[in-house]
């Protein structure tokens, strides 16, 4: 795998729609098909850090575009998303979904509240078909594309720290195998990538909301020890969504 992730790829004719662009694995994945001389169009709710990501593409001499997009709301999906089909000489022939939320570690189902279960449900299953459906739609008039969702061992194999956050990535796997069946027809390539606990912002952030609902600084003290790096996440990344990697199929296990 090493010597498959040191390959030159040639990205230059991909138009790549990268969600959760503003940080953690998304930013991480954005400065690396950059790299590769992909096409990016790169969106997030996160204005600042988007914002961030958008100098150093720049510095790459990347051609991109960015765009703040709640992936809550289909309508405000659809309409951004066919506007980026617009600008991209040829549409969009690539998704990489990594937007997401995960909140409520460590807490007993009847202590969860309703708001955080509801919230985080919303972005990351309901925003993953969203995203998914608008750019889908695109890509079967074409007969051609990949898509690569987000998944995690949390939602597929278990135990996870939050109901709602393995609950919604058990849901995302469950579409990719049922987007699996649906679009391989349409010459659409369909992944999920279970990457394991990687360090960013939302999985920091969960960390410390573990800690303080159990206190157990020994384990917190392992667990961010043992985080991964979202820089070797996006080098699969970029060799999944490639031509090298048209044989491939399905869930995409890092760790």
């Amino acid at each position: 795998m090493g010597d498959l992730l040191k390959m030159k790829l040639d990205l230059s004719k991909k138009n790549i729609l990268i969600t959760g662009a503003a940080t953690g694995m998304g930013r991480a994945s954005s400065l690396e098909l950059a790299k590769h001389g992909a096409n990016l169009s790169i969106v997030d709710i996160n204005s600042e850090g988007l914002n961030e990501v958008s100098e150093k593409l720049k510095s790459l001499n990347a051609n991109f575009i960015s765009h703040l997009i709640d992936v809550t709301s289909i309508n405000e999906t659809e309409e951004k998303i066919g506007q980026i089909e617009e600008w991209f000489d040829g549409g969009i022939n690539c998704l990489v979904h990594f937007a997401g939320a995960l909140e409520g570690s460590v807490v007993d189902i009847d202590e969860l509240t309703p708001e955080t279960w509801h919230r985080i449900i919303n972005i990351n299953l309901n925003g993953t078909y969203n995203v998914t459906r608008s750019v889908a739609k695109h890509m079967k008039k074409r007969k051609s594309g990949v898509i690569l969702l987000t998944s995690s061992g949390a939602g597929v194999n278990g135990p996870g720290s939050s109901a709602p956050y393995s609950s919604s990535k058990g849901g995302t796997h469950g579409l990719t195998l049922h987007l699996q069946e649906y679009l391989s027809n349409n010459g659409i390539r369909i992944h999920d990538i279970l990457p394991g606990s990687i360090r960013s912002p939302l999985k920091e952030g969960q960390l410390n909301e573990a800690l303080k609902n159990t206190g157990d600084k020994e384990g917190f003290s392992t667990q961010n020890n043992e985080l991964g790096n979202p820089e070797g996440v996006a080098k699969i990344v970029a060799f999944i969504i490639s031509d090298e990697a048209d044989y491939l199929r399905g869930s995409i296990i890092t760790r």
